[in-house]
């Protein structure tokens, strides 16, 4: 399973289509079989090129989730911080990263920052943009999170959208994607 989000650089259309542009190749390079590191590399070296031209660059989160052996592994290219929960304890973890976003650098500093996860049911996954975290403290956001009670993904990603407002979010860009990770049934 893979989660993607980029968000571009700036703001407006020009913004909207870097990151499109980037979320539909990455995406393209994994249905393509290639892995996540190459695939993130390669776009970065490609983003890199593009910049030389237009000056565009993006963020990019990408978590990708092996079902059957509840691993996984975030890769983040100057994005926003992630947030994962674990079970019924609600102790929410951030994940930071020190690259810059794609596009900004290539050669040996282009590799994306990684962080392997061992996630099991019931644990959630919070990637969202700066526009959610806001550029001050995110203390609330984590607040949010933990103390969730709802069962739906987007219940949560709606609300904090909404309440990001409140937080120094409204400014820019607001996404959020939210997993919960279950018990597969066995009917």
């Amino acid at each position: 399973l893979y989660m993607l989000l980029s968000d571009g650089m700036g703001s407006g259309r020009e913004a909207a289509r870097e990151s499109q542009m980037t979320l539909r190749l990455l995406e393209q390079f994994l249905k393509a079989g290639i892995d996540a590191e190459p695939a993130l590399k390669t776009l970065n070296g490609a983003l890199n090129l593009r910049s030389d031209d237009q000056g565009s660059f993006t963020t990019i989160d990408l978590l990708s989730v092996d079902l059957s052996r509840r691993e996984a592994a975030l890769y983040k290219y100057g994005a926003a911080p992630t947030y994962v929960r674990k079970g019924k304890d609600g102790k929410v973890t951030r994940i930071t990263g020190a690259s810059l976003p794609a596009g900004l650098v290539g050669g040996e500093g282009a590799a994306p920052d990684m962080t392997r996860l061992e996630l099991a049911a019931g644990d959630w996954v919070l990637l969202a943009t700066d526009g959610v975290a806001g550029s001050s403290s995110d203390v609330w956001l984590r607040e949010r999170f933990a103390a969730f009670e709802g069962g739906s993904p987007k219940d949560l990603a709606h609300a904090l959208i909404e309440e990001s407002s409140q937080h120094g979010g409204a400014t820019d860009d607001r996404t959020a994607l939210v997993l919960k990770l279950e018990k597969r049934s066995t009917k």
